[in-house]
């Protein structure tokens, strides 16, 4: 599902900025709305996909804290350590849920098929957030790092004789392809800081307990409780827990799926698929891809 999202969210972009918005290189906020304009359709899809996995995180952590309380209390005073140790590994924790497609079928046949979609609201406005300023930050670095490596290109052949004027212009074009890679990493992990509590507050909305029987009513917390338990329990730096990994991760994914899209985008062109987009950097849009 993931690709799939992914692939929509890239493929929402693109036809938005090209044909909607007109959104240009640079620092331009219709980048963004460019962006945007898919999350209320994608969310769809990642709510479920969001809650069912925070569900059978929760769930597998809950099943091996209740085996090891259920192991403790039925230890004897006169057990060795070398006993505990030979017994305790061949216990396999027995959760809820065995996969995300029966944890789906257990909570959709007991409470409905709408409970899949707890946190539908703040999952969609976190994943706008983030797509949004994903591409937004995506456009303004690129065309920053562009400007700076063309300037460190121009730097190494200042003093180069005419002679090597086209292997100078070939070198500058491999210098500057090094800034999808950096500007689609730097994007990635700019979303990711921006939104990170927004996502913290979706999972603890998402990762509340449900009843496993029917006349159990569920007891939702919406997210505007959450985020003040949050605040009240943990504070601030509370809504970053965590947030290091998560940024790390997103620097080294986001400089590989932009490099992608971009190599998409100037496959399109070159068969005549799609027409050039309009930047700073000429008709045939940014990025080292231009014939």
């Amino acid at each position: 599902s993931t690709s799939i999202v992914y692939t929509f969210s890239f493929t929402s972009y693109s036809y938005f900025r090209q044909n909607h918005f007109r959104g240009t290189d640079g620092w331009d906020y219709r980048n963004a709305l460019s962006g945007m304009m898919g999350a209320p359709l994608f969310g769809i899809v990642t709510t479920p996909e969001n809650f069912l996995k925070t569900q059978m995180q929760l769930d597998n952590v809950q099943s091996k804290r209740e085996e090891l309380m259920e192991s403790k209390s039925q230890q004897s005073i006169s057990q060795t350590n070398q006993t505990l140790q030979k017994e305790y590994p061949t216990k396999q924790p027995s959760g809820r849920f065995t996969n995300s497609f029966h944890c789906a079928k257990t909570l959709a046949s007991t409470h409905g098929a709408t409970v899949l979609y707890t946190g539908h609201a703040i999952n969609t406005i976190r994943e706008a957030a983030f797509v949004g300023t994903h591409f937004f930050c995506y456009e303004g670095y690129k065309s920053e790092f562009r400007k700076l490596l063309l300037q460190f290109g121009n730097g190494l052949g200042r003093n180069v004789n005419n002679a090597k004027s086209k292997s100078n212009l070939e070198s500058s074009s491999s210098i500057t392809s090094l800034a999808i890679p950096m500007a689609g990493g730097c994007a990635g992990a700019t979303a990711w800081a921006f939104t990170f509590p927004l996502d913290c507050v979706r999972a603890g909305v998402q990762g509340q307990l449900i009843p496993p029987h029917a006349n159990e009513i569920i007891q939702k917390q919406g997210a505007y409780h959450v985020l003040k338990n949050l605040w009240l329990t943990k504070g601030f730096w509370g809504l970053y827990a965590g947030v290091g990994p998560s940024v790390a991760r997103a620097f080294l994914v986001s400089g590989s799926r932009f490099s992608s899209y971009e190599g998409v985008l100037w496959l399109c062109r070159w068969s005549g698929l799609t027409s050039a987009g309009e930047g700073e950097f000429g008709e045939e849009g940014p990025g080292p891809y231009d014939d």
